[in-house]
């Protein structure tokens, strides 16, 4: 299991995270803090995060996880 964030600005895909990157809830509440502040709504991102478990993912919402 893993979880993805992906970076969108304007509706256009910029970057997501790899596989090996975040591997627990910890890393992932981490980065997604760290990204939320780099990237922020106001300015035309968006942010969302897929947990997978192989070989399919489910969408979850940040706010949910605390």
């Amino acid at each position: 299991m893993h979880y993805e964030i992906n970076v969108s600005k304007n509706g256009s895909h910029l970057f997501a995270t790899a596989e090996r990157s975040l591997t627990t809830e910890t890393s992932l509440k981490v980065v997604h803090e760290k990204l939320t502040e780099a990237f922020p709504e106001d300015e035309g991102y968006n942010i969302s995060v897929t947990q997978w478990h192989a070989p399919q993912g489910q969408g979850i919402n940040m706010e949910e996880l605390g």
